[in-house]
């Protein structure tokens, strides 16, 4: 019984962590160049088209994004690049660690596994004689 329960609540301190430790944050236009290469970009144009890139890199006054191509027939794998000038932007944003979202979340799951610990150890040991059933001793 105690490990069913410990082991749904690794489950689902596994499951908060995964989703809620990566945010979309915006690049300010001043610092577009300021990583060599980003991981997870988000592009929007100023004609409102919509990419999003397995990785990014700024060449010159251009971001170039790679989108990996899976599914696609044949033994290598393909990528599709895609090139926009920095005057085509009108918004960039990439995935990044949300320090504080993960601190919160760790935090609430090592509470809750001291608050569960801290319950069991507090539980007096239950006896495991068996009654009678409400009879009386053997003979009468």
């Amino acid at each position: 019984m105690i490990r069913a329960r410990a082991a749904r609540l690794g489950v689902l301190c596994a499951l908060l962590a995964s989703t809620g430790c990566m945010t979309l944050r915006e690049i300010p236009r001043q610092d577009f160049t300021a990583h060599a290469e980003r991981k997870g970009v988000r592009l929007e144009t100023r004609d409102g088209l919509v990419y999003e890139f397995d990785w990014a890199s700024c060449v010159g006054e251009t971001l170039v994004g790679y989108r990996s191509r899976s599914g696609t027939e044949g033994p290598v794998d393909q990528v599709a690049v895609i090139r926009v000038p920095f005057a085509d932007v009108q918004r960039l944003t990439a995935r990044e660690l949300d320090w504080r979202r993960t601190g919160l979340i760790g935090g609430g799951v090592v509470a809750g596994a001291l608050a569960v610990g801290l319950h069991s150890a507090a539980k007096p040991a239950s006896r495991s004689e068996p009654s009678g059933g409400g009879k009386g001793p053997p003979g009468n």
